[in-house]
């Protein structure tokens, strides 16, 4: 039997290489004076692809305002200042043009130009956003957030040492344009990270306890090209398949985000970015996986065991128990093949830092909807078996 389920995906996709040309095409419908908001490598490693994209809303008739100070893990302080501009040139929308911090931080923007107070005030547990928050377009220059096609746009703020989100269905794109040509300037190791974070995305809305059919099946399909493709963009930035399929992992990986979630790596990993700021998202992640998957395997043998021949067909002469038990071995394989195994003394982080951690992670949401539930000690102990000894 079917179980009942929702699933909501209003953001018109605008998939294909070349179809950054079209930007003015969809947005004209949003109004006469845009934000971009644009992360400055797109403006360094992407000039000319960015300058058709500036062109193609200029042929249209469309004023643009461009802020351009992006950083990674966005902080409160970076948001507000766009926001400060949004507001002093009355933007009618916003268009996020880089990775996952840029299209996070003009969501972001998005409802601190149009609400009281700021930001930090629409976290997921505060207040939600109306509808009063500017449209949104997502441009995404890498494959790994899944931002542009998700109801979340995360954020952090410096002086708490906190790494949080909004969520909310009225900060989701009312248009990604997926262009994969775009993302042929990654630099392996944020290809690697990136494409990480589309596993972690999917396999994580797998085994949630939310889980639903058809999230399901967009999230094995994308497992499915991490597996196949992630390697290949790694080793050939240039492959343009290999980005393609990748950057359709990365839309897919949002929608499952956006209907589903994640479950205890993305609380532990928002809490290690919160605190260690030099952390990517997708390397906080690869950190914490190995002992997430040990101590969640026992609560879902049978999914654990479907990714597990995934990654390895020749699982299938054994039993689900055997090839839930091989999955770790699996993916610490894999993440050593795109470099990026690590543990937590690599990032600088110390034993006596994980009380501070287990403080944080505790607080997400994410955690009461893996197959098993963790509460302060255990999430303690996946912290300290993240550590080499």
């Amino acid at each position: 039997m079917v179980k009942s389920f929702n699933y909501y995906q209003p953001t018109r996709i605008i998939f294909g290489v070349g179809r950054r040309k079209e930007l003015g095409i969809w947005a004209k419908r949003f109004g006469k004076k845009v934000l971009v908001v644009v992360d400055p490598n797109v403006e360094k490693f992407l000039s000319q692809q960015y300058q058709e994209m500036i062109n193609s809303l200029h042929s249209e008739g469309i004023e643009t305002i461009v802020f351009d100070h992006v950083i990674p893990n966005p902080t409160l302080d970076s948001i507000q200042e766009g926001a400060e501009v949004a507001k002093k040139e009355k933007v009618d929308f916003v268009i996020g043009i880089g990775g996952g911090s840029a299209i996070d931080t003009a969501k972001a923007i998005a409802v601190a130009a149009t609400h009281e107070g700021t930001a930090w005030d629409y976290l997921y547990f505060k207040k939600e956003p109306t509808e009063k928050t500017l449209p949104i377009i997502g441009v995404p220059t890498t494959a790994g957030t899944g931002t542009q096609t998700s109801r979340v746009s995360v954020l952090t703020n410096t002086e708490e040492k906190c790494k949080s989100a909004i969520a909310s269905d009225n900060i989701i794109c009312k248009v990604a344009i997926v262009d994969p040509e775009l993302t042929l300037t990654v630099p392996p190791a944020i290809t690697a990270s990136t494409g990480f974070d589309v596993f972690t995305h999917c396999f994580e809305s797998y085994i949630n306890v939310n889980n639903q059919p058809y999230v399901d099946m967009l999230a094995l399909e994308a497992i499915e090209i991490v597996i196949k493709y992630l390697k290949k963009a790694y080793d050939n930035p240039g492959d343009l398949e290999a980005r393609t399929k990748m950057a359709w992992a990365d839309t897919l990986a949002g929608c499952c985000l956006a209907n589903v979630g994640t479950t205890i790596p993305h609380a532990l990993g928002q809490a290690i970015g919160g605190h260690f700021p030099h952390v990517s998202h997708g390397q906080s992640l690869a950190v914490v996986y190995p002992a997430f998957l040990d101590y969640t395997v026992d609560w879902a043998v049978g999914r654990f065991a479907k990714v597990a021949r995934m990654f390895n067909p020749e699982l299938e002469k054994v039993s689900d128990k055997e090839a839930a038990y091989t999955l770790k071995q699996e993916i610490v394989s894999f993440l050593k093949s795109i470099n990026l195994y690590y543990t937590m003394e690599d990032f600088g982080i110390k034993k006596e830092d994980v009380k501070d951690l287990v403080k944080h992670a505790i607080e997400f949401p994410d955690n009461r909807v893996n197959p098993r539930v963790p509460d302060e000690k255990d999430l303690e102990e996946l912290y300290l078996k993240s550590f080499r000894d």
